[in-house]
């Protein structure tokens, strides 16, 4: 028997027109879908942060508070003299507590500006021009602590500020606990030159180190005084006859320097601190510094107060 077909190609056109008309139905189908579909709604553009993001400390102390609490980040500049941590040396420098460079400050576009508490004009042209300020004072410890927290809400880092808080006070309680039990006679010196016994400072009962004696044990000879820096005079530390001697140096000390400092002091012969030879030369630059390093301070001044004294 015989069957009737198409011929191939025929067939083949067929099926392929067929096919076409398949997908040109369901192209029309998706189109009429999409026509009728709402727009995709688009995704919310993030909000603004509520706190500064162009940061400038020309203050020491308030600079390495700002690096502890890890917005680095947001650091733009800082003062001249800020050496701690490392990582201050990348960023810009506009001048120093006593000439704080306004217009380098204005150029960088800051919205947060950390002053010092006697730096009125720079303080008062950043209110012109809407800045925002912190407006840092030194004080005693707890307004130190204070500060630490009060800086850190202020920029969105108040949890690290309260754990720094914390550390310090635990590092105190820690300390006064292994205090010797005599309290020895504490005379602490800085900028002093050397080869002299010249001219130098020391502290009264407002430095912030005058505490930090206390807390490890001491007593500063000039804690009565009612300054926070004050320039003795030779008699007078004689008559007061300190126990120990603590001089404080920048990091950057010279090779035997230490030596000679305390070679220096020979010439006080009658001093406890220098019969006893109990002078101790520190070359560290948070010594002088009321920041989030105070916990190191308490100890280095624990350690050389403690030593012969328990």
């Amino acid at each position: 028997m015989t069957f009737w077909r198409l011929p191939r190609r025929a067939s083949e056109r067929g099926i392929h027109s067929v096919n076409r008309c398949i997908v040109t139905i369901l192209l029309l189908i998706s189109l009429v879908l999409a026509a009728c579909s709402e727009p995709p709604t688009p995704e919310p553009a993030p909000a603004p942060s509520p706190f500064p993001q162009r940061i400038i400390s020309v203050v020491p102390s308030a600079t390495e508070m700002l690096f502890a609490f890890g917005i680095a980040d947001r650091i733009v500049a800082v003062g001249d003299y800020d050496e701690f941590p490392p990582e201050v040396r990348t960023k810009a420098r506009v001048g120093g507590l006593l000439n704080p460079n306004i217009e380098a400050i204005i150029n960088l576009k800051p919205d947060f500006v950390v002053t010092y508490g006697s730096q009125d004009a720079l303080r008062e042209r950043m209110k012109e021009l809407g800045i925002q300020i912190y407006p840092l004072t030194h004080g005693n410890i707890d307004e130190t602590l204070k500060s630490i927290v009060e800086l850190g809400s202020a920029v969105g880092a108040e949890e690290k500020a309260k754990q720094i808080e914390q550390r310090i006070r635990s590092t105190f309680d820690d300390i006064r606990v292994h205090a010797p039990a005599h309290h020895p006679k504490v005379l602490l010196v800085h900028s002093r030159g050397v080869g002299t016994l010249g001219a130098f400072y020391s502290v009264g009962k407002r430095a912030f180190q005058n505490e930090l004696i206390e807390i490890a044990g001491g007593v500063n000879i000039f804690g009565n005084v009612d300054k926070e820096v004050m320039e003795p005079s030779i008699e007078s530390i004689m008559e007061l006859k300190p126990e120990v001697i603590i001089e404080t140096l920048p990091s950057n000390m010279k090779d035997n320097e230490a030596e000679q400092r305390k070679q220096d002091w020979s010439k006080l012969a009658k001093l406890p601190a220098v019969k006893n030879k109990r002078i101790y030369v520190i070359a560290e630059d948070y010594l002088l510094v009321p920041g989030p390093r105070l916990d190191l301070t308490a100890r280095k001044f624990a350690e050389v107060i403690g030593e012969n004294g328990k």
